[in-house]
């Protein structure tokens, strides 16, 4: 596929339309081992803290397991709030693909809440989603790509 088309699809495309509907919520005050469960439980990378209030005030993502919480001496007893992360890179769901790429690489995120048109929460991009949905778009491209793009073999393969 012609980069040309692969650029037009990203800026056309907008994240409601490859949006899941699935979002994982939890209050603050659950546990470290209580939210890892809920993560392995629901399949998910994240899950998002909200108040009693529905208020969102912050995310808990895979990447705050290796980073904060998989280290020596770390409770699990402790309260998933004080692990955390609550300073959010947000998107409107409207907004296109490519800008939530452009988001995730400027911000080092793989996860960003998303606001519907009244300012409230309307679910989580992940790089998991939109990994799918351009594997879905471009089979071809990304299952034949090697994993090193210099990458050359001296054999066929098989042989």
């Amino acid at each position: 596929m012609p980069v040309k088309n692969i650029e037009a699809i990203l800026k056309e495309t907008k994240i409601y339309q490859i949006l899941r509907p699935k979002c994982v919520n939890s209050p603050p005050d659950i546990t470290l081992q209580e939210a890892l469960d809920l993560m392995h439980r629901e399949k998910s990378g994240y899950i998002v803290i909200r108040d009693e209030h529905i208020r969102v005030l912050g995310l808990f993502t895979e990447r705050d397991v290796l980073m904060k919480v998989l280290k020596p001496g770390v409770n699990l007893n402790a309260p998933v709030k004080k692990y955390m992360h609550t300073d959010l890179v947000e998107l409107s769901k409207s907004d296109t693909v490519g800008a939530a790429i452009d988001a995730m690489k400027k911000y080092n995120v793989r996860h960003i809440p998303l606001v519907d048109e009244l300012g409230q929460m309307a679910g989580v991009l992940s790089v998991r989603t939109i990994a799918n949905f351009l594997s879905e778009l471009f089979p071809t491209e990304v299952f034949n790509l090697p994993p090193k793009s210099d990458q050359t073999f001296n054999t066929t393969e098989g042989g």
